[in-house]
């Protein structure tokens, strides 16, 4: 009889990733070359998928929620919480970074060395940024890479295809959605040869860190401060911000929180907000009395377009990297990164791992090389199940506190 071949999770493999990449560094630092390339073309490959990704996810998405019920009025109300709340996620990391300071003094070998032309750019001002967002050229936006000129291209073309009518309108919907189903599925197949990749950039990372079994521990205890950061940023999120905002809306947070608790550990362990859509619908309607109608467009709403936990993820990585390459961040960078995060929040995937892709195009967009990312992917597989746990939480959320202002009523109600 053949005996079925052993299958391992995507997370242990990356584990086992880890470790390999940490004992290749370490035991043959002079030969990383060897494994290096598998890192890069990873890289490579992540830049290759985040413009098209980001571009037809976020036009797919305001187009569709403006066909579906009452954009004016559902729609609005959850776009507004949506985003005010990803506006408070994002502070709260930049806070706890500048707080703790996680990534002063970390050893990047050969990464620390940013490019001459950040070294030399000159520093843009607001105005400039803002008047960027617009770009003359489309197609040199997306040879450019110019992130926040395609996000405003995908934003206008969403919402014109919102408000048109007729089979063409239908036609160009569909091209979009087939898009964006199209370009999930290679961000999924990407995402398959992490291991490979993890591996590739943790060995190449960790061969090129001078000063022994010192300087890695040095490293270590930095990697734990970073992880403290994040932990500490989006459970501040959760637990404080959400619960505060849930109390102005009259409901009671440690009730929600304990109703919605099979969602989180579903989301905890799968690590993708999608695979939590049909436990979060049967608890919000079955537990709390949310109605069907705004439980049906506000959760996969959310898991498309909300993704607080991921956004503040996203900048404690980029300001980690800047502090450890000695990069000191002015007001128009911190609003390029508060600006960029808010809107690649939209064209986040909601599978494991897919925040890996907007890093890639925070990172870029404030000048910042990728070559750091092996050091983060040591740990982010925890943290992506954390963050994920905190997106969801926050669909859950708006949820009830949009049907609480459409008058239904809530077990949850104070």
């Amino acid at each position: 009889m053949k005996l079925p071949k052993p299958t391992f999770p995507l997370y242990q493999q990356i584990v086992a990733a880890v470790v390999a990449g940490i004992l290749y560094g370490v035991f043959l630092s002079d030969r990383t070359g060897c494994v290096a390339w598998m890192g890069v073309i990873f890289l490579r490959l992540l830049k290759m998928v985040a413009v098209p990704l980001v571009f037809f996810l976020i036009a797919s998405s305001i187009a569709r929620a403006g066909k579906t019920r009452s954009l004016n009025v559902l729609g609005l109300k959850a776009i507004l919480f949506y985003g005010g709340t990803t506006i408070l996620a994002i502070l709260t990391g930049i806070a706890m970074v500048t707080l703790l300071q996680p990534g002063r003094g970390v050893d990047l070998g050969d990464a620390a060395q940013l490019p001459d032309a950040v070294l030399n750019a000159a520093p843009k001002s607001l105005s400039q940024i803002l008047i960027e967002i617009v770009p003359d050229n489309p197609a040199g936006a997306f040879m450019r890479q110019e992130m926040l000129a395609i996000v405003f291209m995908a934003i206008l073309i969403g919402a014109v295809l919102a408000r048109m009518r007729g089979e063409r309108a239908e036609l160009l919907i569909r091209f979009f959605d087939a898009g964006s189903e199209l370009l999930m599925k290679i961000t999924e197949l990407v995402i398959k040869l992490a291991p490979l990749g993890v591996f590739g950039l943790i060995a190449a990372q960790i061969g090129e860190i001078e000063g022994g079994p010192g300087a890695l521990l040095r490293l270590g205890g930095s990697l734990g401060l970073y992880t403290v950061t994040v932990i500490s940023g989006l459970g501040f999120h959760m637990l404080v911000t959400m619960s505060v905002i849930l109390v102005l809306f009259r409901l009671r947070p440690a009730a929600h929180l304990r109703k919605m608790f099979l969602t989180l550990i579903t989301a905890f362990s799968t690590a993708t907000s999608n695979a939590t859509i049909p436990v979060s619908l049967e608890l919000l309607e079955k537990e709390e009395g949310v109605s069907k109608e705004t439980a049906s467009f506000i959760v996969p709403l959310g898991a498309t377009v909300n993704m607080n936990g991921t956004s503040l993820y996203e900048c404690v990585v980029v300001l980690f990297l800047a502090q450890a390459h000695g990069m000191e961040m002015n007001f128009v960078q911190m609003a390029t990164i508060v600006l960029t995060a808010l809107l690649s929040a939209i064209g986040t995937a909601g599978i494991p791992m897919a925040s890996l892709v907007m890093i890639t195009v925070i990172l870029g967009a404030v000048g910042l090389p990728l070559d750091g990312l092996g050091i983060i992917l040591i740990v982010d597989r925890f943290l992506d199940m954390l963050r994920t746990v905190v997106n969801v939480y926050g669909d859950t959320c708006c949820a009830v506190c949009v049907a609480k202002t459409d008058g239904e009523k809530l077990t949850i109600d104070r």
